[in-house]
């Protein structure tokens, strides 16, 4: 007997094969009408009384198609958009941390519409400690095997979210919680599936960590210490895993933006206490072979159409450019986009100084006329900027941390560690700060680089108070920053950054500033 996992995780909106950096093209090899071709390619060819179809989350937000969604207010473009998730055919589905973006109304739609039940055992309504927003878990049966299916959240949440989208909620470490309930469903079920909007914080096969272990990511000590747990599908950290563990067990990760689905297929036998795991594979199949799904391009064509004419809407006209050449060039040697953003974070703060890291690798920056389409590609996040009130000192050891990040190779040239590339990219944690002058000696220790440090020509003052404004994804502690914390967070703008770019760039009185105020060497 077979038993076979199609799983999928982190489409962000991306409904269709684009991108959105251009009007016509739909050949991205990507997408979830590509993820659902491929997921009823795959059922046909198991049979669908031998398979399970999963999505791990982040479904809300991250396209301009799903940016449109929001903006427009309109539940019809909701419904529509949940509509194209229905026709995927899933399962069992449970929440990523973007779902939260646009406040729990909002979710709870999207939630309360979809054919397939959420999964969701460790965000719970704080007054009565029950699941809110889905179910504990659920037990399937295909071909008289009884699959149970536990989901659960990264906890981590709280540390990102604007309190007013998560009030009344309680967030629970998900290692305890699927410990709690593995015990209570495996008596009832031949096979234990966790479904994970969370990833691995230890190299499945070594042990070795792979980053803080600060609960963002349970997966690993969800696979090595709770014994129940059959299979692992997972997501949130973008990363394409395929890997069964050294007992067994696969473990799967899909990448991003429906580049690829994880199949998990189960050979079982059948014994006198019921089915047992004889074996296990797994392979990720890249979408980019299947044809976009015309079922959801017919409900989403509507949508699409209504999006990209309002990518097109021009939002205001600069004196002059503010590009960003190359995103990494930019990170390294600064911007005038860097610095335009920077200036925006300042105007609503009123700050000492800002800080910001390039949110897109595709990132271009803004030519004289500026559009919607380019406001989002630029910062596709629906962030809130908040100021941040800091000792000298603290800010001292942030600038520090931002160091940390490079290294100089033999020839002298200058590049992001591995740690920040890989297993995925995340140098959406590097910032950059503005208009603070500093210069950083990459021969130097960790810790131990600034070697020039001043603002308005003044060297900062350990002693000093300054006020940082940042985004508040950043400034609740998101990216593993050392000093930031909720408690100096001085207020938060209730604004989106396409809400604050659009009063920004049409106030009349925007000058590109093309210095350069930081150096590493």
């Amino acid at each position: 007997m077979k038993l076979v996992f199609l799983h999928s995780s982190d489409t962000h909106g991306y409904l269709l094969p684009t991108d959105y950096q251009t009007t016509g093209d739909y050949d991205a090899p990507y997408g979830l009408s590509r993820v659902a071709s491929a997921i009823k390619a795959e059922k046909a060819k198991w049979g669908a009384d031998k398979v399970i179809v999963t999505d791990a989350g982040d479904c809300l937000q991250g396209s301009p198609l799903a940016a449109y969604t929001h903006g427009s207010r309109q539940l019809d473009n909701l419904a529509r958009f949940t509509a194209a998730y229905n026709a995927v055919g899933y399962d069992v589905r449970c929440l990523g941390n973007h779902d939260f973006n646009f406040g729990q109304d909002y979710m709870a739609y999207y939630v309360d519409n979809n054919k397939a039940p959420f999964v969701n055992c460790n965000i719970l309504d704080a007054a009565t400690q029950v699941p809110t927003l889905g179910r504990d878990y659920v037990i399937l049966e295909r071909s008289g095997v009884k699959v149970g299916v536990l989901g659960i959240t990264t906890q981590y949440i709280p540390h990102w979210e604007a309190a007013d989208r998560i009030a009344g909620l309680d967030f629970k470490s998900a290692y305890e919680q699927i410990a709690r309930f593995a015990k209570l469903i495996k008596p009832q079920v031949d096979v234990l599936a966790v479904l994970y909007h969370g990833g691995f914080e230890s190299d499945i096969a070594t042990g070795e960590a792979t980053e803080p272990h600060n609960g963002e990511n349970e997966g690993y000590r969800i696979l090595t210490e709770i014994p129940e747990v059959d299979v692992m599908l997972t997501g949130h950290q973008h990363r394409r895993l395929n890997v069964i563990s050294p007992d067994g067990k696969p473990c799967v990760q899909p990448g991003y933006r429906g580049e690829a689905i994880a199949e998990v297929v189960l050979d079982l036998e059948k014994t006198a206490a019921g089915w047992r795991i004889a074996d296990a594979s797994s392979e990720l199949i890249d979408t980019k072979d299947f044809e976009s799904d015309p079922e959801i391009e017919e409900i989403v064509k509507p949508l699409d159409q209504a999006t990209q004419k309002w990518l097109d809407q021009p939002i205001a006209h600069l004196d002059q450019p503010a590009p960003i050449e190359d995103a990494n060039k930019g990170r390294i040697e600064g911007a005038p986009f860097i610095n335009l953003l920077q200036q925006m974070q300042l105007y609503f703060t009123h700050a000492d100084l800002s800080a910001t890291a390039v949110m897109n690798d595709v990132a271009k920056g803004f030519g004289k006329t500026v559009t919607m389409r380019d406001i989002l590609l630029n910062y596709p996040y629906a962030n809130q900027l908040v100021s941040v009130k800091l000792t000298g000192k603290q800010l001292r050891h942030i600038v520090e941390h931002t160091a940390s990040f490079l290294e100089k190779d033999a020839d002298g040239k200058i590049h992001f560690i591995d740690r920040y590339l890989k297993p995925k990219p995340e140098l959406y944690h590097f910032d950059v700060f503005y208009p603070l002058e500093y210069e950083a000696d990459l021969s130097k220790p960790v810790g131990q680089r600034l070697t020039k440090l001043k603002l308005k020509g003044k060297d900062i003052d350990d002693d000093a108070v300054y006020h940082l404004a940042v985004n508040n994804y950043r400034a609740n502690g998101g990216g593993f920053y050392p000093e930031y914390s909720l408690d100096k967070i001085e207020f938060s703008l209730d604004k989106d950054y396409v809400q604050m770019f659009s009063e920004y760039l049409t106030q009349g009185d925007v000058q590109v500033d093309s210095r350069k105020y930081y150096r590493f060497y």
